[in-house]
């Protein structure tokens, strides 16, 4: 089983999008299915984009899973299809393009408010000192899951700390702007440097990527640029996957279509398809890319 966590500096990064459009990949890749599934968990509770795009909820949340405890069925022995947690996470398989019969290969934990609440009052919110995801951890271990995938909020949140602590896997996002890049340095080097985690791999990848056509930026110096800077930040104990800068990847290019809709692009590729239209340049370009990042999660290595 694999653990990777999809986390970016500040927000704005696309973070979620991207894990959204990789997932059926990595399900694939993984060979995922209703009995060995992969567990996707929003643990952005303040700006639950991840719920948001599947729209809709599920018996459990975050909330729930990140305090832990027996709640979550850790002593069942039976069919993970019947178990206690597992059969009330809202499976997205279809939703991100897989085909019908493999909806629960993939299942969400959203970051919905809990039935009845309005918002994550001080008695359950995630700031709380037991916080935790090794219950989850150990449970999906047990189960023969084949990855637990983590939208974690941006930053220094508890929630994302705790995900980025079981992760072996970090897809660092970014924007090519200065901020970012400079916001990712610092990240990189108070986690890796800075000693906070050991033995992680961390995958660089610069999101929504405009074109260059018309200034006075070539896209070689800034992924040149941004290759120095994480090069420098990352300690020897740790790994540096630059496979999405490097043999000409530029990085995920800007998709004109998700400045208005953000989906499934995979989903929207075979509606189109059946529809006897095809995927713009943009387009087909991004599926690519979401197909090289699914390969570097699901490496050798894992």
């Amino acid at each position: 089983m694999i653990n990777v966590s999809f986390f970016s500096y500040k927000g704005g990064a696309g973070r979620t999008s991207l894990l959204f459009n990789t997932l059926p990949f990595i399900a694939e890749k993984l060979g995922a299915t209703e009995q060995e599934p992969i567990i996707v968990l929003d643990l952005d509770l303040d700006s639950k984009g991840l719920s948001y795009l599947i729209d809709r909820s599920s018996g459990i949340n975050s909330i729930q899973v990140l305090r832990g405890g027996s709640s979550i069925g850790y002593q069942y022995a039976g069919d993970i299809r019947e178990h206690p947690f597992f059969s009330k996470l809202v499976p997205i398989g279809a939703i991100v393009g897989l085909p019908v019969n493999l909806d629960r290969s993939i299942l969400c934990v959203t970051a919905h408010s809990l039935e009845g609440a309005n918002y994550l009052s001080e008695t359950n919110n995630y700031d709380a000192r037991n916080v935790s995801l090794s219950t989850l951890n150990r449970l999906c271990r047990n189960f023969h899951c084949k990855a637990i995938i983590m939208d974690t909020p941006a930053g220094n949140q508890l929630a994302g700390e705790c995900a980025l602590t079981i992760s072996s896997k970090i897809v660092t996002v970014m924007r090519i702007t200065r901020q970012f890049r400079k916001g990712t340095e610092e990240f990189l080097k108070k986690k890796s440097l800075g000693g906070e985690f050991v033995g992680k791999e961390y995958i660089i990848v610069p999101n929504a990527v405009p074109d260059t056509e018309g200034t006075a930026f070539t896209m070689d110096n800034i992924m040149n640029d941004i290759e120095i800077s994480v090069k420098a930040s990352i300690s020897e104990n740790d790994k540096l996957n630059l496979a999405l800068i490097q043999n000409g990847n530029m990085g995920i290019n800007e998709v004109n279509l998700f400045k208005f809709r953000e989906e499934s692009l995979l989903k929207e590729s075979q509606r189109r398809q059946q529809a006897g239209l095809k995927l713009t340049d943009d387009e087909r370009n991004a599926l690519k890319m979401y197909k090289i990042l699914a390969g570097e999660i699901v490496n050798a290595d894992s």
